[in-house]
């Protein structure tokens, strides 16, 4: 697997002047994310891990070979494009007899990690900044302005077709054979042209948010809960959702208004100091639902 790193800084224009409760808040916030940036990091590292697991070493030797052949029809070398040919039907012979639902297969996996450093009045500023250049019609500009918008590992996967790649890929040798070069090599190219490319999104404010919710329910299972703490760790939970919300992972009605509402009520439980069974079912239910936002967000999707 490939892997880039982008970090996008927040430029000094961007920021506005805070006060001084402001500025203590924004500390704090920092304080937390660096805290928790341990476990944010395994986390990615755990996403990338998957992604790579997933290649099937047979579907990538059959690209490869797929490439080997054209390679070789382009430089006149019949005999060893159709060596190559039979590497690669070998190879899809042997992945539609392992998975007859004929799915797609990943051959090759790269991650991105890009991370906005600004803060959310820099976001808020920016989109802000972006309106207004669309609403006096500068829109590349604004496209320009809001690119740098992203925090996220971004995993994109190239997938062969197993219904449609072997039977393309079959038709080729009886074409070398009947001396039909440029057919083959046309139809090695329609073949590859089939490939699939998935893209996966993990926002990393979300991954931020539920590690600041580990800690927190580590605490709140101690045997005397520091409750400062654990709102500390709440709010900023919470701030990282809308980092997230702002950045535009997923939908504030259906994704976000229902976890505000779960950390809202857990708070008001800390505050009473009412520990037990009830805080933590209810802790253990908004990790869930945050876990599960972030399943459903990062769900691969067809690459534009």
């Amino acid at each position: 697997m490939r892997m880039k790193t982008f970090w996008h800084l927040a430029g000094l224009s961007l920021f506005l002047i805070a006060t001084a409760p402001a500025q203590a808040a924004g500390k704090d916030h920092q304080a937390t994310r660096q805290e928790v940036q341990p476990q944010v990091r395994a986390e990615q590292q755990k996403a990338i891990s998957r992604g790579e697991e997933a290649v099937v070493k047979e579907a990538a030797e059959a690209v490869l070979a797929t490439n080997a052949a054209l390679a070789a029809l382009e430089a006149g070398k019949s005999k060893e494009a159709l060596a190559h040919l039979e590497i690669a039907n070998g190879k899809l012979s042997l992945l539609i007899a392992r998975r007859p639902e004929l799915g797609l297969i990943p051959v090759d996996s790269e991650a991105i990690i890009i991370d906005f450093e600004g803060d959310l009045k820099a976001i808020r500023k920016v989109v802000d900044e972006a309106k207004d250049l669309l609403d006096d019609g500068k829109v590349q500009d604004a496209r320009a302005l809001l690119t740098p918008l992203a925090s996220e590992i971004r995993i994109t996967t190239t997938n062969l077709p197993l219904a449609l790649y072997p039977d393309i890929i079959k038709k080729v040798a009886p074409l070398i054979d009947q001396g039909k070069i440029k057919e083959a090599k046309e139809t090695l190219i329609e073949a590859l042209n089939t490939l699939v490319i998935t893209e996966s999104v993990i926002p990393i404010p979300v991954l931020r948010a539920e590690a600041m919710l580990r800690k927190a329910d580590e605490l709140a299972h101690a045997k005397q809960p520091k409750g400062d703490e654990i709102l500390r760790y709440l709010e900023n939970a919470k701030y990282q959702l809308r980092v997230a919300q702002a950045l535009g992972y997923g939908d504030i009605d259906k994704d976000y208004k229902p976890l505000y509402k779960q950390i809202e009520d857990l708070e008001k439980q800390v505050k009473r100091q009412k520990w037990g069974e009830r805080l933590n079912q209810m802790m253990a239910k908004l990790r869930k639902a945050v876990g599960g936002f972030r399943t459903e967000v990062s769900k691969p999707q067809r690459a534009e």
